[in-house]
């Protein structure tokens, strides 16, 4: 998910980010506020009925309530800012869906395209014809050809009515003669029917899952079959499996034990020690494991990409509505703008994360100095008021023990306010020079020291 920001920067994007981070905060071109909203409600609640009225009695007024729920929670997103509509990402971005769109002539009144600004590297699609690309996606992508073919993948799962259709189904299942009398037997048990109605749901989520394979297979085929139509270049599009099987190893650029040694603050190494991960229960084979993956197969599914396109070779260009120049504007962009997300949803862990491992990178950026400075101070404050609880990710799991996150979750749950007090003493120490305090800030550390 979102717990690796580094693996997806390129030191020549973050290079930029020296020239301008201070002022990103003021930048008028950077807007969150979407215009129609009353009128993608609308929308939102046309497509809903018109899928409720087709289907049964005996599951229409579940899955209407499944669909509200859901645009519910996209109406909340829109509101809460999620999701970015600036003058420079947004356009790129929405100009090369629109390009699909049209090359495969498909009517663009039919798609709402958003860039959603969660760090994660992921797209995702809804029944409604709603396609949304996550920033952190963006940050990992070579070229334009790369984002085309994964909105072609998106727009594979809409044309395909995969979402729609998986809804439908587990309804159809759950409201199943054999389905319900399965449930009713176990509850009837005097012993392990508990155990054994988990097994059941849990069963029932590989099954869901394995489904989920199949799709993400028919989404990869009519995917390539709209991207031949874009114009786009395909020999480096297979490549993608690669940015994404290397998101999913969450590797790290700077430990957070590395980053306390650079900066001579001690910590002691018991602090960074994550707990263990949670399983089942049980031992996984390692297929279902595979399943359990947020983009599952990626090397074979590379495999067939490359041979599709090796057989079907069509001449195009990386670049049809940018420049390479312009993409990587659109990721430096992308960087600044989901770690402010982080911090706008006042989770301060995963924003002191990203600026931790910002700070490898550009040494001596002011900026991320200064960041790394205010957001330790404020840490202190919730230290001091007992509401650390409120800014610090409670329930992540770590998915081994090199998770360089939940080290630092560990480090914050760990140490006590006197620690902090010294940890923030020394970093302004060892960075004044660089720092851009205000007197706020400055009157706060000198607090600590009296």
């Amino acid at each position: 998910m979102a717990r690796s920001l580094l693996i997806r920067i390129s030191v020549f994007i973050l290079a930029l980010l020296d020239l301008i981070p201070s002022v990103y905060a003021q930048d008028k071109s950077v807007n969150h506020i979407y215009g129609n909203v009353s009128e993608y409600k609308a929308f939102l609640e046309q497509t809903r009925n018109a899928n409720t009225n087709v289907l049964t009695k005996k599951i229409r007024q579940q899955y209407s309530d499944i669909i509200t729920e859901k645009n519910e929670a996209l109406i909340k997103q829109l509101n809460d800012k999620g999701f970015l509509f600036d003058s420079l990402a947004y356009p790129f971005l929405n100009s090369i869906f629109l390009r699909v769109l049209a090359t495969n002539s498909l009517d663009e009144h039919q798609f709402h395209f958003f860039v959603d600004r969660s760090s994660e590297v992921n797209a995702y699609s809804y029944e409604d014809g709603t396609i949304a690309c996550n920033l952190g996606l963006v940050t990992i992508m070579e070229n334009e050809s790369q984002i085309a073919m994964v909105f072609c993948h998106e727009l594979g799962h809409y044309l395909l009515n995969h979402v729609n259709g998986a809804i439908v189904k587990q309804l159809e299942k759950y409201n199943s003669p054999e389905f319900l009398a399965k449930v009713r037997a176990l509850k009837k048990q005097e012993y392990n029917s508990k155990t054994q109605l988990q097994n059941l749901l849990v069963d029932d989520v590989f099954d869901r899952r394995k489904h989920s394979r199949s799709q993400e297979r028919a989404a990869d085929s009519l995917g390539m079959a709209l991207f031949k139509k874009t114009g786009y270049n395909c020999n480096t599009v297979s490549r993608v499996f690669d940015l994404l099987d290397s998101a999913e190893s969450k590797t790290q650029v700077c430990t957070i034990g590395d980053f306390f040694k650079h900066e001579k603050i001690s910590v002691e190494e018991e602090w960074l020690e994550p707990p263990k991960k949670i399983s089942f229960g049980r031992v996984l084979k390692k297929e279902i494991l595979d399943s359990l993956k947020t983009h599952p197969d990626c090397a074979q599914r590379k495999i067939v990409m490359q041979t599709y396109f090796d057989k079907y070779p069509k001449p195009g260009a990386d670049y049809l509505v940018g420049t390479f120049q312009t993409l990587s504007d659109v990721k430096r962009t992308a960087i600044l703008d989901e770690a402010a997300y982080s911090k706008e949803k006042n989770n301060l862990s995963f924003y002191f994360y990203q600026l931790i491992q910002i700070n490898t990178i550009l040494p001596s950026n002011r900026y991320v100095k200064t960041e790394i400075f205010n957001t330790l101070l404020l840490f202190y404050k919730h230290y001091k008021s007992h509401t650390l609880y409120t800014v610090v990710s409670n329930q992540y799991i770590p998915e081994n023990q090199n998770d360089e996150y939940a080290k630092l979750l560990k480090l914050l749950d760990s140490i006590d306010l006197t620690t902090m007090s010294q940890i923030i003493t020394a970093y302004y120490r060892n960075n004044n020079s660089q720092i851009i305090a205000s007197s706020e800030a400055i009157n706060n550390l000198n607090k600590l020291n009296n």
